[in-house]
């Protein structure tokens, strides 16, 4: 089992490496220095769904009749950790908190990103959420539950800006021919994160005496990478004085198109919220996010006190879901890239099947898990491939905003999230009510609501979503005259 959790944690960095090192364009680099910081961004979001498997005394003892048979093992390490007794509807508030701040900076973040630059926005958002990430132990200790909210809303305003940040950059220095490919490598940044916060989590749970040592590191990390990020990046690439010849002649073209940004006259806010394929990827998101949280959040719980998993067997097979996730992202965004430039079907059919195969896998999984049993090797596969599915759901409804409005990426995106970040208020909430014993049966039930709720949203989105180009995205000026002044913005910059 060790053996294989390493394996895991090296696959996950030795992909990270190579796509850094493997990277000689600015445009990649900046993909990829992205990727990173939402993966530590992840580090700090959810390792508290693991640790507070170790941090909350485990609920009063009631008999299940479909329980599950205790292993034939226990843990041999003797535990003098400070325990909480904290109802599992307590719990289920405290894992919610986090989004009573998400959903209110998305739409500043997009707008704050759109006017003054994403650089900023997002290294503010990361170092925030480092510094209440470093500061949560001391809170919970001195306020207990209510003190570990308060820290939970902090870091969740400061993410809150973050994926709006991302879409932006992404808006900016992302060809739409290379949107599939890199800008899954940034979005899958978060699944990265899970991976790796399953893995490390669960070991640093099992090495140290503390649980507090989990955003110690996590808090340290994020403040790190937001001094490498605010010495290598640029928010566009007229920013950046130092573009190689070939890099420019891929970004002419597409910055004539983010440059007219500047000639508009505000954000059409009208338009954006009563526009159809944004009303549809709201919808979608809200599934979306209403299974990811559910999985991230919940299944934990669901492995520790229905199956008896053990604190490192659990980060081992959430770590090899997450893991999948990130495989098949990036080679799902690939494909669709390839699908595109050889014109095989239209750019809407193309996400609609992929977000198609991302809500199938996961909604059906988790239906697996429930009627699996007592059997561990059947619930987990189930769970594993479920899991592994929700990897298409990147080159299709997180580079969506962008396909419908390259100059409104950003506040297009943030709509969408923070929208969607509601499922993550009422999704631990919810389950927190349905399960306050952790039976089996109960988790049946919370299991079938995700599968409707993810595949009904699925439907909206089959039927009515869209990639097309958004009259309201104001592209009106002829085409060489915008390549010609965005190629001699850039040229002229970098010629100073």
């Amino acid at each position: 089992m060790r053996n294989a959790q390493w394996l895991i944690a090296m696959a996950s960095t030795i992909v990270m490496f190579y796509l850094v090192f493997g990277c000689c364009h600015q445009r990649h680099f900046t993909a990829v220095i992205c990727c990173i910081g939402l993966t530590i961004s992840y580090l700090m979001r959810f390792s508290l769904a693991i640790a507070m498997t170790e941090m909350a005394e485990p609920p009063m003892a009631k008999e299940d009749p479909n329980a599950c048979p205790m292993p034939p093992y226990k843990e041999t390490k003797s535990r003098n950790r400070t325990l909480f007794p904290w109802t599992e509807m307590q719990q289920g508030i405290i894992l919610s908190s986090f989004f009573w701040g998400y959903v209110l900076t998305p739409i500043a973040g997009g707008l704050m990103s759109e006017a003054y630059g994403a650089k900023p926005v997002l290294s503010v958002g990361v170092a925030c959420t480092s510094l209440a990430t470093f500061l949560t132990p001391l809170f919970v200790h001195v306020w207990d539950w209510v003190g570990l909210i308060a820290m939970r809303v902090i870091i969740g305003l400061s993410q809150g800006v973050v994926y709006a940040a991302l879409h932006t950059i992404v808006a900016h220095w992302i060809p739409s021919q290379e949107r599939g490919t890199w800008g899954t490598v940034v979005f899958t940044g978060a699944q990265f994160g899970n991976t790796l916060c399953t893995l490390c989590t669960s070991q640093l749970l099992d090495a140290f005496a503390g649980w507090e040592i989990v955003f110690y590191l996590y808090g340290s990390l994020g403040l790190v990478w937001t001094i490498v990020f605010c010495m290598t990046t640029f928010s566009t690439p007229v920013d950046h004085p130092l573009l190689i010849n070939s890099e420019k002649e891929v970004l002419c073209i597409y910055m004539a198109r983010v440059r007219k940004r500047k000639l508009n006259r505000g954000t059409p806010w009208r338009k954006i919220i009563s526009s159809r394929p944004v009303i549809v990827m709201v919808i979608a998101m809200i599934g979306h996010d209403w299974g990811m949280f559910a999985l991230v959040n919940d299944i934990p719980k669901y492995l520790k006190s229905v199956l008896h998993f053990n604190v490192k067997q659990n980060g081992f097979y959430m770590a090899l879901g997450y893991l999948l996730i990130c495989i098949v992202g990036i080679a799902s965004g690939v494909l669709t890239d390839a699908i595109e430039r050889r014109q095989w079907i239209s750019s809407t059919r193309n996400r609609k099947i992929m977000a198609t195969l991302a809500s199938i896998g996961p909604s059906f999984g988790l239906i697996g898990v429930s009627y699996s049993g007592c059997s561990t090797a059947r619930a987990v596969t189930c769970l594993v491939v479920g899991m592994a599915f929700m990897g298409f759901y990147y080159p299709s409804l997180k580079v969506n905003p962008i396909d419908l409005a390259p100059n409104f990426a950003g506040t297009v995106a943030a709509v969408t999230h923070s929208i969607g970040g509601i499922s993550g208020i009422v999704v631990p909430y919810v389950i927190g009510v349905l399960t306050p014993n952790c039976f089996m049966m109960e988790w049946r039930l919370v299991f079938w609501i995700t599968f409707f709720v993810i595949l009904s949203t699925n439907f909206v989105y089959i039927f009515y979503g869209s990639a097309v180009l958004q009259p309201w995205n104001d592209e009106t000026e002829e085409e060489p005259l915008l390549r010609e002044a965005a190629c001699e913005s850039i040229v002229s910059f970098n010629s100073q």
